[in-house]
Order: structure tokens, then C-alpha cells, then sequence
């Protein structure tokens, strides 16, 4: 099959409106599917993300049990899902914030192999917010989450919370090499729009896709099974 469309890879980072933004893209899945834009059968995609990270690293996921290593196995079953999803749609958005820990070169060359045979181009969409802000809120999420102990525990390189996550400059400099990266500054958007809705709709040429939902839907969790 020749490749063909955009696969809009919205690949985080943590806390910067990830589920509001998957679950508004839910709540509006029959509007983009006709234009031609499909969704990930995955509300949150980590079990793709899974796919790419590398094995030393000890995310959330492998660390509560939710899945582990990839085997051969899964890219077949997640490579099927993802086609049956798409159906007859040129283009598909994939979002988890668990892309922003991909960080070397065997990463993205697993990347880039897994998605080049289904699309003939990549758009990462990266948010970002204020790095003082940014690891305040992440380290609350990890604690909420009961792993941050263990976690903290780890060398730094396996922890999913080490002072490598937190550098900006490796995230756009790994992503740029994927593909055209479009930035959403979150604290820029959150200030004049009110939430980073509006500047992701505009990001995948969707604008004012989000107008009409609420903040309470959106707190509401989907039904669809991940």
C-alpha cells in the first residue's frame, strides 16, 4: 500500500491539557471524520507510544502492570487497529503525552519504519508551558498516581521523571527530525483563549472545531473502550 495522508501526532507534553484535548477530539470525532480525518481507536495512544520507548526507560504503564515490553506480536495488532480506524480517511490524529519521552535515534528510526508504510507525512504537535509550572504539576500527577517513590528511587535515566524529561530543546530537536513540528505555547494559549482548545483545532487546520463544548463535558470520561 502506498502511503499516503498526515498522521497528526499530538505527542504531549504531561499537563499541558492532554485529556481535555483528547476528549474534546472524542466528543467531535463525527465532524473530523467528515473531513477526512480519522481517530485513533486509542482515546490515549501510550500503547503506541509503548512501541517506540526505549526498554531501559520505566514509564507509568510499565511500571502499574498496564503493559510491558513490546513484542512482534503487538506492532501487528496495533498496526491492524490503527488501519481499521482510519477506513477511508486520508488523514489521523494520534495523541499521548508519552511521545515526549522519545528521545534517540533508534527511537525515532522504530518510529519512522512503524508509520511510513500507512502515511506519507508526520505533523508532530508539541505543547509546552512554563518549566517551573511544568515539573510542579507533573510531580503531583506522579504522586497522585502512587508511583512517585518508586520512581524517585530510580537512576535517573530509567525514571520517568529524571532531568532528562525536562529538556525542552531534546524534545524539539527529536521531533523535529520527525517532521514540521507545530508548537502550542499552553500558558500563552490558556491566557487568551481560556484553554489550549482553540489553538489545537487551529494546529490541525480544524478551527473553531471546539467552539460549543464545555469545560463540564470535558471532565466527563469517555465511554469508549482504550
Amino acid at each position: 500500500m502506498t502511503p499516503s495522508g498526515t498522521l497528526w501526532l499530538h505527542v504531549g507534553t504531561h499537563k499541558t491539557g492532554t485529556t481535555s484535548i483528547q476528549r474534546a477530539l472524542r466528543l467531535k470525532e463525527a465532524a473530523l471524520v467528515a473531513q477526512g480525518i480519522a481517530l485513533s481507536p486509542y482515546e490515549n495512544a501510550w500503547q503506541v507510544a509503548n512501541l517506540f520507548l526505549r526498554g531501559t526507560l520505566v514509564t507509568t504503564p510499565r511500571l502499574t502492570g498496564m503493559c510491558t515490553l513490546p513484542r512482534l506480536p503487538d506492532y501487528d495488532a496495533i498496526t491492524t487497529r490503527l488501519r481499521s480506524s482510519r477506513g477511508s480517511c486520508a488523514d489521523m490524529i494520534l495523541s499521548s503525552e508519552e511521545f515526549c519521552m522519545l528521545r534517540d535515534g533508534l527511537e525515532a528510526f522504530a518510529l519512522r519504519s512503524f508509520f511510513r508504510p500507512m502515511f506519507a507525512r508526520i505533523v508532530p504537535i508539541l505543547a509546552t508551558r512554563d518549566p517551573t509550572h511544568w515539573q510542579a504539576s507533573r510531580t503531583d500527577q506522579l504522586r497522585k498516581s502512587g508511583t512517585w517513590e518508586q520512581q524517585k528511587a530510580l537512576p535517573d535515566a530509567h525514571s520517568n521523571d529524571g532531568p532528562w524529561y525536562y529538556d525542552l530543546a531534546a524534545i524539539r530537536r527529536f521531533w523535529e527530525a520527525i517532521g514540521p513540528v507545530t508548537l502550542i505555547d499552553y500558558d500563552a494559549a490558556c491566557a487568551t483563549e481560556g484553554d489550549i482548545l482553540p489553538a489545537f483545532a487551529r494546529a490541525i487546520g480544524q478551527p473553531g472545531l471546539f467552539d460549543e463544548l464545555t469545560p463540564l463535558r470535558l471532565n466527563e470520561r469517555s465511554t469508549r473502550s482504550q
